[in-house]
């Protein structure tokens, strides 16, 4: 890993072209932000061992290890104290349910709390009360159970894997990912065991610290409602064959809200997104994910440059 100074730590391990990375790295950011509300984060991305990685700047020197540590002391281990546990009561509730959900939190916001009202506005929506977000690919019936096991298995050697190593898929599958990852699209025909009945899913295919990361990142993308589906931020189309998301890289340090104004950004939603409007606002990179169904289970296809 190389350090352009004492206060920059580069997150080598993290390949901004891979949708569960760049996942990983926002939800480092946030989680990040949030830990340290003193001191001003922000994150850009470097080409770094021939791939895009981000680029934590602080204020205050940190090492590898520190900052490691730091993210597994503020990451939430128990799912039942996470702003994200009302998911569990949406399983079969009727539509007036996730509209009282609105009321309640919204009547209890805060100026400077507003964490649940966030979490549940990326989730869910009362208009469409039935529908998910796009960004959720785990099968619904899949999905909470998942984050649960993923916040409540990662451990310190999980995330540091996760951030400075080259990723070696050490981790099981089995009931704990969030499904974001490309080369978890394994279809019956393109391999040996049934999917459904590998028991390579049990040893290996996972990096269980970028799902646990990934999952603070959820709150950047907010939905809305379009007819009786979501409209996730950063992502275009609404079926199953039209269905993109696209992400940017940018070069200069940014805090956690102008990311957030940034993955929003109109422009990105273009067929062909003019380099010159994007270059001007410090944006180097973009890639696009298109999101199937393969049966049931959505996809992220591996992302292209565009």
């Amino acid at each position: 890993m190389m350090n352009k100074n004492n206060n920059e730590i580069v997150l080598a391990g993290l390949d901004g072209s891979n949708p569960l990375a760049f996942l990983a790295a926002l939800g480092t950011m946030r989680t990040l932000t949030n830990a340290l509300p003193a001191i001003a984060v922000k994150m850009a991305w470097t080409q770094h061992g021939g791939h895009w990685s981000p680029v934590i700047s602080l204020n205050r020197s940190f090492d590898e290890k520190e900052l490691t540590q730091l993210l597994f002391d503020h990451l939430e281990k128990d799912i039942q104290k996470h702003p994200v546990a009302f998911m569990e009561s949406l399983k079969g509730a009727a539509p007036d349910h996730v509209y009282q959900l609105f009321r309640h939190r919204s009547d209890h916001a805060e100026l400077n709390n507003k964490n649940e009202l966030d979490w549940l506005s990326a989730m869910s929506a009362d208009l469409a009360p039935e529908a998910t977000s796009q960004l959720q690919t785990a099968r619904r019936d899949y999905f909470f159970g998942n984050m649960k096991n993923v916040m409540h298995l990662t451990e310190f050697d999980h995330l540091f894997r996760t951030l400075f190593q080259t990723w070696d898929y050490g981790d099981s599958l089995e009931n704990q990912s969030l499904h974001l990852e490309p080369s978890e699209d394994r279809r019956h025909a393109h391999q040996w065991y049934k999917p459904s009945g590998d028991p390579n899913r049990k040893k290996q295919g996972g990096m269980l610290g970028a799902n646990c990361l990934a999952i603070e990142a959820f709150t950047l993308f907010q939905s809305i409602a379009v007819g009786d589906k979501l409209s996730t931020r950063g992502f275009s189309g609404n079926r199953a064959d039209n269905t993109w998301w696209t992400w940017p890289l940018w070069s200069c340090p940014l805090d956690l809200d102008t990311i957030g104004s940034l993955l929003g950004l109109s422009a990105l939603q273009t067929i062909n997104p003019l380099t010159v409007e994007l270059r001007a606002r410090g944006i180097e990179m973009v890639f696009r994910s298109q999101r199937i169904l393969v049966g049931k289970t959505p996809n992220l296809t591996p992302a292209e440059s565009i």
